[in-house]
């Protein structure tokens, strides 16, 4: 019989006896002294974790994983690293492979749905949360996000029954509620929401993020219960705590939007070179279909409605916000990286457009339709990239009245990131959108790419016409299915604040939104006005 390594035998020791703190740093000598075993590697993971050193845990989870394979400790360990480095797809893998050696336990497959969930595979994330509740009926934190993400879908009836559940075996579960009252606006219930959001707000120990969720729903409420003053208020108040909570992260972080958006302006307005440069190949270098398109604009600019629309045509797939460029995007950072950029040849270009499509076909893109729209509003502040990557691709770029785009994008809920920092008030909303449309503008003049604008409440008002001039646009033909897009939207992976919507189709009460809170737009519109005027809408 193998005499254990004593080093380990302390660990076990310890690790009865409940001391978990000092089995971590055992395990943590036991390595320094070359002790390479699954279970100290998994304890000196966790210790780091426990420490905020993710980046230095994942090494060790990935070693302990590769000599356990079905160590379910160490894949969890693995998918959690991920998860705090911002890599939720490799995340949901790592609890995928827990899974497999365990399908029963519940916990996975609540790690699992949350990772999908962040990696916007939102129909898988749906899936393991009712996995996860369906193995323990008495998991409120299941049922709870199994509602909020289902209020995200548009799926009310989901989001309302699960909520329910949620709140009948912890009535403390703010996600569930605000599931739940989501399902009471989308149902006119604005009185019973607004009530159940109160609760919410005053709820003790609920937390300040949740608060300011709350109160942005609230506002939602109010608005629909026609008082635009106090809804404008409530979602002025959730944006101040938003900010104020979010700022010293994001500050750390480095450079967020409007920042960034100004420098690549400023830098392109001094570039002297040819983008996509002199010696890309511009007979379709890169390209794996007929026709490349990147649809962009700003959020909320109407960028889901056409998505939904074209991935309606049978010769056209649209992709919905993947991080497709994420091998690439910082060559964009840093003036010298946009150096590079335009000095690269095809010998260093080419291995990022493999990348490029690797994450494409990650998302399921086969390559057998004619067309690729790839959509995702905030390229657009990365157009020299585009260009020098796919010098054949095509630009979709989405209008809508900048002050229905600017108050759309103050009022809603989106995760936060460098970018969506700066949509928590409408001051900084306006100047962003000033900033990506001077900067679209400026890539019309210097990048020879061909645009396409489509107005949104041209969409509306002409639907077939648009279309068929979209379609044309991209080398198709008019096809008729494209009328069933809501239909096919309904079975789509999505999770847009306007989620619901889509899946009703075409609708005129969308528009104009901003006329009940213009008092409020006042001190921003000496930016807006000359967008407005631009793109032909009318002054007031």
């Amino acid at each position: 019989m193998t005499t254990p390594d004593p080093r380990l035998r302390d660990i076990q020791a310890a690790m009865r006896m409940g001391d978990v703190a000092r089995a971590g740093e055992l395990a943590e000598r036991a390595l320094a002294t070359g002790l390479d075993h699954p279970h100290v590697l998994t304890l000196a993971a966790y210790r780091r974790m426990g420490a905020g050193d993710h980046a230095g845990a994942l090494p060790l989870a990935e070693r302990a994983s590769l000599l356990s394979p079905r160590n379910i400790d160490a894949l969890s360990a693995v998918g959690t690293c991920l998860m705090h480095l911002d890599r939720p797809g490799e995340a949901a893998a790592a609890f995928g492979k827990a899974i497999a050696i365990d399908a029963g336990d519940p916990q996975l497959h609540l790690e699992a749905g949350a990772a999908l969930e962040a990696a916007k595979e939102y129909k898988r994330a749906v899936e393991e949360y009712e996995r996860a509740f369906a193995l323990d009926p008495a998991n409120a934190d299941a049922a709870a996000r199994l509602a909020f993400l289902s209020s995200t879908r548009g799926d009310m009836v989901k989001a309302r029954e699960a909520g329910l559940k949620a709140l009948a075996l912890d009535r403390r579960q703010a996600f569930a509620s605000l599931a739940v009252a989501l399902a009471d606006i989308d149902a006119g219930a604005y009185e019973a929401a607004r009530k159940r959001l109160e609760g919410v707000v005053a709820f003790p120990n609920v937390g300040r993020i949740m608060q300011a969720l709350a109160l942005n729903v609230m506002g939602d409420a109010l608005d629909g219960m026609g008082r635009s003053g106090d809804a404008y208020a409530a979602y002025a108040q959730s944006g101040r705590m938003r900010h104020e909570i979010y700022l010293p992260e994001t500050a750390s972080a480095g450079e967020t939007g409007l920042p960034r958006a100004r420098r690549i302006t400023d830098y392109m307005k001094r570039s002297t070179a040819s983008w996509p440069g002199d010696g890309a190949d511009k007979a379709g270098r890169g390209s794996r279909v007929k026709t490349h398109a990147f649809l962009v604009s700003f959020p909320r600019s109407g960028t889901t409605l056409l998505s939904h629309v074209l991935d309606a045509h049978p010769k056209i797939v649209s992709l919905d916000e993947k991080r497709t460029l994420a091998d690439s995007i910082q060559l964009t950072t840093t003036d010298q990286g946009l150096d590079r950029l335009a000095a690269m040849g095809e010998d260093e270009l080419e291995p990022l457009r493999e990348a490029y499509w690797r994450r494409v076909e990650a998302h399921g893109f086969s390559g057998s339709p004619d067309v690729l729209v790839d959509k995702m509003p905030l390229y657009s502040d990365l157009l020299c990239l585009v260009a020098r990557l796919f010098p054949q691709a095509k630009i979709l770029f989405a209008l809508r009245d900048p002050r229905d785009v600017v108050f759309s994008c103050f009022r809603r809920r989106f995760s936060m990131t460098r970018q969506n920092f700066e949509l928590l008030t409408l001051e900084s909303t306006s100047r962003y959108y000033d900033a990506i449309m001077g900067l679209s503008d400026i890539y019309r003049d210097k990048v020879p790419l061909p645009f396409f604008d489509t107005r949104h409440e041209d969409l509306v008002a002409d639907f077939e016409g648009r279309t068929e001039a979209l379609c044309d646009f991209l080398g198709v033909g008019f096809d008729a299915q494209v009328k069933d897009f809501a239909a096919r939207a309904r079975t789509r992976d999505i999770a847009t604040p306007n989620a619901a919507a889509i899946g009703r189709g075409i609708s005129r009460d969308r528009t104009e939104q901003w006329r009940a809170y213009a008092p409020h737009f006042e001190p921003v519109m000496p930016i807006l006005k000359p967008w407005i005027a631009r793109f032909g809408y009318p002054k007031d």
